[in-house]
């Protein structure tokens, strides 16, 4: 051992910076970097390529958003403009005639469609947005059943047994336990010209 520390010590200074040398030589072709490199420089194109569609995904679901809401106003708005038309007419069907009866039968239906609590009394509203008829909106706010199919049974019913009644809205919130509903009947009714 002290024999061959003391052969390196026998190289001139030259030798031994051409030993280093070639022993940084190896230790690079041991380590190559440039695959280190490359593979940086593909996650970082990977990482652009995701946040470029990503961006474009959600440009595109907003737009898809937008459409759906333009598309639900217009169909809103062609059934007001039809049963507008409808109420006007003096020969319009009995369908436009005052439901005089209206709690009560929605309270009939809510016994028939199972729910389980008795409805509140229901916020009714109107107006007046055609000659010769009025909008009469019903509000159900907070109906709540331990599954979703009375629910929907209800309302289903409703706009089924009440002629000329339509759901002008409807949400639906999941609680721990059971199913919350507020929902919002309308139906056009005709009157006496002014």
């Amino acid at each position: 051992m002290s024999e061959h520390s003391h052969d390196t010590s026998r190289l001139s200074a030259d030798d031994r910076y051409d030993l280093a040398l070639s022993g940084n030589a190896a230790s690079r072709r041991n380590k190559p970097s440039h695959l280190v490199i490359i593979a940086g420089m593909v996650f970082v194109i990977a990482c652009s390529v995701l946040g470029l569609t990503s961006c474009q995904s959600s440009k595109v679901r907003d737009n898809l958003k937008g459409r759906v809401s333009q598309r639900d106003t217009v169909a809103k708005l062609l059934a007001e403009l039809t049963a507008i038309e409808r109420a006007a007419d003096p020969e319009a069907e009995a369908v436009f005639e005052p439901y005089p009866g209206f709690r009560s039968k929605m309270e009939e239906i809510a016994d028939q469609t199972g729910l389980s609590n008795k409805l509140e009394f229901a916020r009714r509203n109107q107006s007046q947005d055609a000659p010769g008829a009025v909008r009469v909106t019903f509000d159900y706010n907070d109906i709540e059943e331990d599954s979703l199919g009375p629910l929907l049974a209800f309302a289903q019913a409703a706009t089924d047994q009440i002629p000329g009644t339509y759901v002008a809205g409807i949400t639906l919130r999941p609680r721990p336990d059971k199913w919350q509903m507020d929902i919002k009947f309308e139906r056009w009714e005709r009157i006496g010209q002014p």
